[in-house]
């Protein structure tokens, strides 16, 4: 996948900068179609793919996963009593992340739990909305794929480009 989109971001530098050489081609609406037409293509081609080992390390683990209509996927493994979380509300949260070869990235405790503003604070989209189908309480296993998780970039650090993350989140009060 990397090599064939490098190959044709460097095809599509080439007609772009093409306008100096000899023949003087206008890049024209078509050319720009196609382009794109070619990046929907590549994209769905990595979307199907990742979506593909989702389901292979869900069926490996044997976990009874609901999945919403973004793809993410989750699992309460045990219940709260609590209140269901809502947008703008304080979130505290303990979390392990892992990728899918279950390799641990990050994690907090009980004890030092990381507050969000559920809906407003700069973490993954996946997380908001993940967050809003727990009650205070709750633990469960959720599963981002990399468009609600760290996308096309990972985070620079631990999660790689285009990676699909598991969350193993206690969800410790709402307020």
């Amino acid at each position: 996948m990397k090599i064939s989109l490098i190959v044709f971001v460097l095809y599509s530098i080439f007609l772009v900068s093409c306008n100096g050489c000899g023949d003087k081609k206008e890049i024209t609406e078509a050319d720009v179609n196609r382009i794109h037409q070619g990046m929907i293509e590549e994209n769905k081609k990595q979307h199907e793919k990742e979506m593909k080992e989702i389901a292979r390390f869900i069926q490996k683990k044997k976990w009874p996963m609901t999945e919403t209509k973004t793809g993410l996927q989750y699992w309460i493994y045990e219940n709260g009593t609590g209140a269901v979380v809502k947008e703008n509300d304080h979130a505290f949260i303990s979390y392990k992340i892992y990728l899918l070869n279950d390799s641990l990235c990050y994690e907090t405790g009980d004890d030092k739990p990381k507050r969000i503003v559920v809906g407003h604070d700069n973490v993954e989209t996946g997380l908001h909305e993940a967050l809003q189908l727990l009650r205070v309480g709750d633990r469960a296993k959720i599963i981002l794929p990399s468009h609600l998780a760290f996308g096309f970039t990972g985070d620079s650090g631990k999660i790689p480009q285009n990676a699909s993350v598991v969350y193993d989140i206690h969800l410790i009060s709402a307020e």
